[in-house]
């Protein structure tokens, strides 16, 4: 049987992330939203604690990554602030993909950089969903079409963290005329091949504005050959795309449990007709439902962590982290909706974060 305790290890990391979440993201959660960005010194300190470098340590970085320690890191983040951790991640991304589906030589290149003195000034960023899906395997339809010079690129993606400025830019694709897991590839984006790919940055959007997005529209774009991360459909790109998914939904934890934490506090000390609204029925049902559910959704999180950790098959990875990511994101949409109700006509006002939190939710998808 699985166990899923964490380590004495990982225990210490997740409090070291808490005590970042609480004192350092949640406090700056607001600025950030209206300033479209992670604060520099805030990264700066993010980048000291060794939390943001899962690379190599033959490159300066504090280790390979393992999915279910960043699952309790992402989770600690999402708790702090949906949109700052959406920031983090959706950075760490680029180099990871990389460090996962890429050549010795572009290990070098694209991950030194943020192991660096200065690497809390670099961004990365993963395009993975498209305008016609959403965060699934399948729904990668964008493709790379193999030519004497090199690939030719066409499709589209939404919702690339950090796309408009990034290095490095990698993108996931689907080979030409190819069907299934086989046919997934990644490959980078220098400032040459981006010249020819429409950039639109994501400035109107509902929710997750401290996370800066942009879309890309790609129209029979070249790119060399040696802008793909490894061989195509090499094993590494299904451990990236689903390594993020499984990020993605510890943020989406994490912005649940904030809900179910903030909502609980305020229902317990809300007096309605002579006592706390807690003690009403309609109430205490909808926080023990958000509480069962965060559960359920956490288990299969872990889950899906434990079998990347383990080296899955690629269908029965795939087939977990999608699941988990798709549970987590959905209590994610409920709970903070359930938050703001519980909150009443206080729930949509900016004094308290629900609102902001039920956005960044909603945006998740």
């Amino acid at each position: 049987m699985i166990s899923f305790s964490p380590t004495e290890e990982q225990e210490e990391i997740r409090r070291l992330a808490r005590s970042v979440a609480s004192d350092e993201l949640r406090p700056q959660a607001r600025a950030a939203e209206k300033d479209g960005d992670i604060a520099a010194a805030l990264m700066q300190t993010l980048t000291q604690t060794g939390l943001t470098t899962p690379f190599p340590e033959d490159y300066g970085g504090s280790g390979n990554i393992e999915a279910i320690t960043y699952a309790l890191i992402a989770e600690e983040l999402g708790f702090g602030d949906g949109g700052l951790a959406m920031n983090v991640i959706g950075s760490m991304m680029g180099p990871l993909t990389v460090a996962l589906a890429g050549n010795e030589r572009q290990q070098s290149e694209y991950i030194v950089p943020f192991c660096g003195r200065e690497g809390y000034k670099e961004r990365g960023s993963l395009a993975f969903a498209e305008r016609s899906g959403g965060y699934a395997l399948a729904d990668i339809s964008a493709t790379a079409r193999r030519e004497d010079r090199g690939y030719v690129i066409n499709g589209t993606k939404r919702d690339v963290v950090h796309g408009a400025q990034s290095r490095p830019r990698v993108v996931l694709l689907r080979l030409e005329g190819t069907v299934g897991n086989a046919g997934l590839c990644a490959a980078l984006l220098d400032d040459e091949a981006l010249a020819g790919v429409h950039v639109r940055p994501e400035t109107q959007k509902l929710g997750l504005q401290a996370a800066p997005s942009a879309s890309y529209r790609f129209e029979h774009v070249m790119i060399p050959e040696a802008a793909m991360l490894g061989e195509p459909g090499n094993g590494g790109v299904v451990r990236a795309a689903t390594l993020y998914l499984i990020l993605r939904a510890g943020v989406a934890c994490g912005m649940a449990r904030a809900a179910l934490e903030y909502a609980g506090k305020y229902a317990g000390e809300r007096i309605a007709f002579g006592r706390p609204i807690v003690s009403y029925q309609g109430i205490a049902f909808m926080i023990s439902e958000m509480a069962m559910k965060l559960d359920a959704a956490r288990l299969l999180l872990w889950n899906a962590a434990t079998h990347w950790d383990r080296g899955g098959a690629d269908d029965a990875l795939i087939h977990d982290a999608e699941a988990a990511h798709y549970q987590a994101v959905r209590i994610a949409k409920s709970a903070t909706t359930d938050a703001v109700q519980i909150l009443g006509g206080a729930g949509f006002m900016q004094d308290h974060p629900v609102e902001m939190w039920m956005r960044d939710a909603a945006a998740m998808e």
